[in-house]
């Protein structure tokens, strides 16, 4: 017998870790009884998390190719930008001035990097690792003494700027003065107790300060400004960005851009619209948080074409591999569901509690990459 033609359209507009994830578990999940379109403005996928190591070579950024992602598993592929959605007419108008359809929509549109500290370094991936490379060189051969690694206000995600100071650390040896400045109360506040304790023994032991509870407001004439009216010595200073949501006309947001989404992915006011990754309101952005939303929703999506499946929980796991440490250090943790780390369940392994032992894991996308550069090796 004929199979019978798919139950729903889904359009998936965006090209990170959430479109990608949403990709591979729907179709793992629903099989035949979806059709999806991937829209994405480029056909690049790009690992980023590891870009903090890329100026000293201790990582590698990996790109992906998203067309190959979407022949995998049957999707069409439209290069392209979704600018804005009429939701009650189910249609999209993109950015080449082309319009389409859809039954289900899912944004994953992510977020933009903005400097967020006057006088600062941003780094914002490898893009900009010859601004860090400059800098350590500096410290390294002693034309600079100082550099701060400094947190705006507002932002949760803050362990590339402690990978960058463990690096530089390294690469710069101990008569450099480094510090971070962050507004957390403690190191990595984000994974918990037992993650901040064994973070500020590790940069103790390498002589790196931590100004925590502190506002960095502008880095001028060889210092820091702090908004309490107080400054530490900094010749460089190198800040992680803040993020703004991408907006899409059409899709609700907040002044910041983010959009509000309830416990399974929907966008609150929409029918038949969802969100997953950077551009939800979910405080915390981290590529492996923004596949665990894409997983609930794809579990939405199955189950809602016909498939039997057991949707996931609407909980989050924290994971990720902390670049700079002394050997492997990989950190887990809980979080609710304000992004708050769940008490006790913080923990930090010299091995890996997930397979593959990416920097961060998405339980679909992690074995398809894993897959492509296995691949990509036995094919050199």
């Amino acid at each position: 017998m004929p199979k019978p033609p798919p139950t729903l359209r889904v359009t998936v507009a965006g090209g990170g870790f959430a479109a990608a994830e949403l990709l591979l578990a729907l179709r793992a999940l629903a099989e035949d009884r979806v059709e999806l379109e991937l829209i994405a403005p480029s056909t690049r996928f790009a690992f980023r998390p590891a870009a903090t190591g890329v100026p000293f070579g201790a990582a590698e950024v990996d790109v992906y190719d998203l067309e190959r992602l979407a022949g995998d598993v049957g999707a069409g592929l439209r290069r392209n930008s979704v600018e804005a959605v009429a939701p009650t007419a189910r249609r999209l108008r993109l950015a080449s001035g082309a319009h389409a359809d859809y039954d289900v929509l899912v944004v994953a549109v992510g977020a933009r990097a903005r400097s967020a500290i006057p006088g600062a370094t941003t780094f914002r991936d490898q893009r900009d690792q010859h601004h860090v490379a400059r800098i350590s060189d500096a410290l390294r051969d002693g034309s600079a003494r100082s550099a701060a690694f400094a947190a705006p206000a507002g932002v949760t995600w803050t362990l590339p700027l402690y990978e960058l100071a463990l690096l530089t650390s390294a690469a710069a040896g101990p008569s450099a003065d480094l510090a971070i400045v962050t507004p957390e109360r403690r190191p990595l506040e984000v994974f918990g107790a037992a993650v901040s304790r064994a973070v500020e023994t590790l940069l103790d032991k390498r002589g790196i300060g931590v100004v925590a509870n502190a506002r960095a407001q502008a880095a001028i004439r060889g210092q820091l400004d702090l908004a309490d009216g107080g400054s530490l010595p900094a010749e460089h200073v190198v800040a992680v960005p803040r993020l703004a949501g991408r907006r899409v006309g059409g899709i609700p947001c907040g002044w910041d851009g983010f959009v509000p989404v309830d416990a399974r992915g929907r966008i609150e006011g929409l029918r038949d619209v969802f969100a997953a990754g950077d551009v939800t309101d979910f405080p915390v952005k981290q590529g492996g948080l923004a596949a665990q939303q894409a997983d609930v929703i794809a579990a939405e999506l199955a189950l809602r074409a016909g498939a039997e499946v057991e949707p996931p929980p609407a909980r989050y796991v924290l994971r990720s591999r902390l670049l700079g440490a002394d050997g492997p250090l990989y950190l887990r943790t809980e979080l609710d569901a304000r992004g708050r780390p769940i008490a006790g369940a913080g923990t930090v392994s010299s091995e890996a509690p997930w397979w593959p032992a990416a920097k961060l894991f998405g339980r679909h996308l992690s074995p398809w990459m894993a897959s492509e550069r296995l691949e990509r090796t036995v094919s050199r």
